[in-house]
């Protein structure tokens, strides 16, 4: 079984590639109804906007943050809370992840979490742009998840291990090598990203690739809002982008309902986001 088949079969049993789909919708639904470019709102905005609600809606699923808890029944007992702040009717399709299947496991302060042998940190990109995405340009963090290494049968062309990188990165990367090592996981990227026009958005799950000089930026991807999410696709890495029609409207993620009474109530939440030094 291929690395990408065993973290998408792995972490779609539990839930968590369903949480991430419900909580990218929910971030991006809540950022668009708010945008309004005569206030001065633009692209930049848009993307720090949903990426602080994206890590909000993560903790939310994932029971996590402002929003962990020390069993099941605190989690139910807590559900006002975790409902706060959403559009009507989103906290009831919100997946059922019971509480510390995953855990928070942020690397340099960027926002990440581990569910059994994978951590899953965040990242926004240029939409359309996926396949490109310069992980050099990328925070020290964000280079080291790139560097940590191939996946098993990967057959590289360069046969040196670290290359040519700085000094400080060859460091940085050994370290981060440790402690996954340490940590028995495997680092993953979640990259998301919107055309603010069409309200398109995309969303991947993959392996970064440091890819110097240009090249493929995944070892491989997968994309969460496809029908089927734990499905590999058969393609890995499209060799141009594919986004799917759009709507003038941001659609509802592909999840499993949570059949609980209670809804959102319309206060509003904000939680750092990230942090191009992480």
């Amino acid at each position: 079984m291929s690395e990408q088949q065993d973290a998408l079969e792995d972490l779609d049993s539990r839930g968590v590639l369903a949480g991430l789909a419900w909580a990218d919708a929910s971030a991006y639904r809540r950022t668009m109804d708010d945008y309004d470019p005569d206030t001065g709102h633009d692209q930049g905005w848009v993307g720090s906007t949903a990426h602080r609600l994206f890590v909000d809606r993560l903790h939310r699923v994932f029971s996590t943050g402002k929003h962990s808890v020390d069993s099941p029944e605190s989690a139910s007992a807590g559900l006002d809370l975790v409902a706060a702040g959403l559009a009507p009717g989103e906290h009831r399709k919100m997946p059922s992840i019971r509480p510390g299947v995953v855990v928070w496991s942020d690397l340099n302060q960027s926002p990440g979490w581990r569910c059994g042998d994978w951590r899953l940190l965040l990242t926004s990109f240029v939409y359309g742009e996926s396949n490109s995405i310069p992980w050099p340009q990328k925070s020290p963090t964000k280079q080291r998840v790139a560097s940590q290494g191939r996946p098993a049968g990967w057959l590289d062309p360069h046969p040196t291990l670290f290359g040519d990188e700085p000094e400080y990165l060859t460091a940085a990367i050994q370290a981060l090598r440790d402690e996954d090592a340490e940590l028995n996981a495997t680092t993953l990227i979640v990259a998301h990203s919107i055309e603010r026009e069409l309200s398109i958005r995309e969303l991947y799950l993959g392996r970064s690739r440091l890819n110097r000089g240009g090249g493929d930026a995944w070892y491989w991807k997968h994309d969460l809002l496809a029908a089927n999410p734990g499905t590999p696709t058969a393609k890995p890495i499209p060799t141009s982008p594919d986004p799917r029609p759009g709507s003038s409207s941001i659609q509802d993620a592909p999840v499993r309902l949570r059949r609980l009474p209670s809804e959102g109530s319309g206060e509003r939440r904000d939680v750092s986001g990230e942090n191009d030094k992480q």
